[in-house]
């Protein structure tokens, strides 16, 4: 494994200092909380779920509430601006209200116990459009996108589990079928298989779906809370991470490689005692809300070893109850998180360092996959000696070369885009991926102060033939050292 001990020394001069962090964070800047409906005191809720969508090219909020869903163009998520308003089934005959979202190309898809599933039409994003109800109530939504299937979970679906749909014609989906051996809260359909989390059963259950609509269950495995709200997998489907519900309860990691038999690596509680609950998976971070305790963004990339990187606290409350910060959507291309508070409304945060941030695009090459940075060995800060800048997805056994700089560039040459600025400070490390198409170079971080706030960025580019002019590369890969 290479070795560039002096990197980050020989390099800190040139690159800037990022901006304070606010006060309410850690390792966190508030960018913008917007209250439409101002009022809720616990345990009365005025909000619940969130999600993020892109519409040409502009970072959209879908924001559930009370009495129906908010959208926000966050293309300036310093200014959110509200573009609509769809009206959905229940009121405020309940303390809480609970309303999730998902999204398949420019539609959004809207759950509820109250109701139908609701379809938003988000092509025209000044426009949001009703198209039409269906189905049963349901607690939660998910989408497997890659075969344009709908997920609709928990509610009135048969024995509580989830009802299957297609999404070939997003706005008229059509039943495909039914799986219900037990209360499915929410689940993850991705890559050939469905990560369910059975609540009431305290369990996460991993079913085969690749010969669909053959559901095959492969394994099921109690959770330390036996009250499993959620389950995410990283990108690899190798670790997986599950959140219960229970009060104070806690964030699991496993081992699933072995679909047959999940292995437990480590528990992550919040150190507020907040209860931890929906929890999302990005590159090596876990990002999840944590009710009372507000949102946390945990490293995983020793998940044996979880280290909380930062968060940001929505709420003055405190303790373990069921208020506060309910959901968190990290995915948007910005970098940016955004956040729904129960009673405080819609929240858009950013981290300020350690939670790498992808840019530009790639190109791909061996197998029609492009090469992906990443890191390893702890989140990048101060004195962390076994920080690692990881390429991942390369041609097995081919030559590479990874660029490291003080700033972002954006120059094509030989079919790629070079997201490194090479008319500034940049080093060039040149070697070869190895027989599973990986590459980690060892980049130790000095236990020296003036490192704090100082930003990295980097790309890697493989010899590939696969690709249009023989060159694969990534985007380009950013991150900045945390005290």
């Amino acid at each position: 494994m290479p070795t560039l001990r002096f990197a980050l020394v020989s390099l800190a001069f040139a690159i800037p200092v990022a901006a304070p962090v606010a006060a309410q964070g850690t390792n966190m800047r508030l960018l913008a909380n917007v209250v439409r409906f101002p009022g809720a005191t616990a345990p009365t809720s005025n909000y619940s779920g969130v999600w993020g969508m892109v519409v040409n090219g502009r970072e959209l909020a879908i924001v559930p509430a009370r009495t129906g869903t908010l959208i926000y163009d966050c293309s300036n998520p310093s200014n959110p601006i509200e573009k609509g308003f769809i009206p959905g089934p229940g009121g405020t005959s309940m303390p809480y209200y609970w309303r999730e979202a998902n999204s398949y190309g420019n539609y959004a898809y809207i759950s509820s116990e109250h109701g139908a599933l609701q379809i938003i039409d988000l092509n025209n994003p000044d426009q949001p459009t009703l198209v039409t109800t269906f189905g049963q109530r349901s607690h939660t939504v998910s989408v497997d996108v890659a075969n344009r299937r709908l997920w609709a979970n928990g509610g009135s679906n048969p024995a509580g589990g989830c009802t299957i749909y297609d999404l070939a014609n997003p706005a008229s989906p059509q039943q495909l079928g039914t799986y219900g051996t037990a209360y499915v809260h929410d689940c993850l359909p991705l890559r050939g298989y469905s990560y369910l989390a059975q609540i009431s059963a305290g369990n996460f259950r991993i079913l085969d779906t690749r010969n669909f609509p053959t559901l095959t269950t492969l394994s099921t495995t109690q959770t330390p809370g036996q009250f499993t709200h959620n389950v995410w997998v990283d990108d690899d489907d190798r670790i997986a991470v599950t959140a219960d519900e229970n009060r104070g309860g806690c964030m699991t990691v496993y081992d699933v490689t072995n679909k047959l038999i999940p292995v437990q690596l480590a528990t992550w509680c919040s150190p507020a005692g907040g209860t931890v609950h929906n929890v999302f998976f990005k590159g090596q971070v876990a990002h999840f809300s944590s009710y009372a305790a507000g949102y946390y963004a945990v490293d995983l990339s020793n998940p044996s070893n979880p280290q909380l990187i930062g968060g940001y606290d929505t709420t003055a409350l405190t303790g373990n109850d069921y208020v506060g910060c309910f959901g968190a959507y990290p995915y948007q291309p910005s970098g940016v998180v955004y956040l729904s508070d129960m009673q405080s409304g819609f929240w858009i945060v950013e981290p300020t360092c350690g939670v790498p941030h992808l840019y530009g695009a790639s190109t791909a090459g061996f197998n029609g996959v492009a090469p992906v940075m990443t890191y390893g060995g702890g989140f990048a800060q101060v004195g962390r000696t076994g920080y690692q800048l990881v390429a991942r997805r390369l041609r097995p056994s081919t030559p590479i070369a990874m660029l490291i700089g003080t700033a972002a560039g954006s120059t094509s040459a030989l079919g790629i885009t070079v997201h490194v600025d090479l008319n500034q400070p940049y080093l060039l490390v040149t070697a070869g991926s190895d027989a599973n198409g990986n590459f980690a170079l060892s980049l130790p971080i000095a236990n020296a102060a003036y490192l704090a706030s100082r930003t990295l960025f980097a790309q890697v580019v493989s010899a590939d033939p696969a690709a249009t002019q023989g060159l694969a590369a990534s985007q380009g890969f950013r991150v900045t050292i945390c005290p």
